[in-house]
């Protein structure tokens, strides 16, 4: 049992790891040669309405490619004392909208082979979600934060060759890669193990008593059950019951929301490894359930939204 938890556990790894060593690296040499205003001016008016560091910008517009990368850089600033826990929870949090697009993205081919027009509308919501994730913490950010200085961080930087910067990016980085790595690992490691004790299958059956359950009609039960194995599950179920024409749309959108809602405490495997080994384990595990309960917010929101009028 616990061989096969270690396999999926190294398996997880190999998948999350490279992104984030890449995002360091390319943090730490945008530092070194003074490149990250040149860089974050494109999405400096963003952070400077939410008196984020113009520098987060960058962390932003990396987010449209790798999540992962994005938020890695995040946390080197943070590794850095250039932005405090507070900055680095809000910022994670605006990084959502390009998570979003970057989710939607790879997502569509399936969606709309399986679900057709109804899958579309499906990913118009969860950027959507992501959107309104990012503008909350924006707005959070413009009230709980002082205005920041810009440009601090390479403001006495000395131009160097590219060939030096990535030697220096590489050393500096190193550091902090080893304590990512090492944590990613070990956390990993524990999470693939208690989930073959039923840990995790327990707190899912408690979650699927929700409230929610009641607004998802009987022959879309399937689909929630579905997120519970995988989003693709959830996504061949609900294709499969559209086509057979058992369901709406609309009541494929509500199950497909609801089933995402519930399927929170399952993703929780996979997410406490991610955030517990780019950022510490204790602000990890704070980013992450801000990040649940803002998004599990947001859908409950749209749920209700969608029962009213449509």
């Amino acid at each position: 049992m616990w061989i096969d938890a270690l396999y999926s556990s190294f398996d997880y790894l190999i998948k999350v790891i490279p992104p984030i060593v890449i995002g360091t690296i390319i943090m730490d040499i945008l530092v070194e040669m003074g490149w990250v205003k040149k860089l974050g001016f494109l999405a400096s008016p963003v952070m400077r309405f939410g008196n984020l560091r113009e520098e987060l910008g960058v962390s932003f517009l990396t987010s449209f490619g790798s999540s992962a990368a994005g938020n890695s850089m995040i946390a080197k600033l943070h590794d850095d004392n250039y932005i405090d826990r507070k900055e680095t929870i809000i910022a994670t949090m605006v990084n959502s909208f390009p998570s979003s697009i970057v989710l939607s993205r790879d997502l569509l081919p399936v969606v709309v082979v399986l679900l057709g027009t109804t899958g579309l509308i499906y990913l118009g919501i969860v950027v959507l979600i992501g959107f309104l994730k990012t503008l909350i913490a924006l707005a959070a950010a413009r009230v709980l934060l002082e205005p920041k200085p810009h440009g601090e961080i390479h403001a006495n930087i000395e131009k160097i060759p590219f060939g030096q910067a990535l030697r220096r990016a590489s050393k500096k980085s190193g550091r902090s890669l080893k304590k990512i790595v090492l944590t990613m690992a070990v956390v990993s490691i524990i999470v693939f193990q208690l989930m073959e004790t039923g840990i995790f299958d327990w707190a899912s059956s408690l979650m699927s008593n929700s409230f929610l359950i009641r607004y998802v009609p009987a022959e879309g039960l399937p689909i929630v059950a579905g997120w519970f194995a995988s989003n693709i599950a959830a996504y061949t179920i609900a294709g499969n019951l559209l086509t057979a024409e058992m369901l709406t749309p609309k009541d494929v959108i509500l199950a497909l929301i609801v089933g995402r809602i519930l399927a929170s405490v399952p993703r929780i495997k996979s997410m406490l490894p991610y955030y517990a080994g780019i950022f510490s384990p204790r602000l990890g595990v704070k980013i992450m359930f801000v990040s649940l309960m803002m998004q599990n917010g947001i859908m409950v929101a749209i749920v209700a939204f969608i029962i009213m009028f449509w």
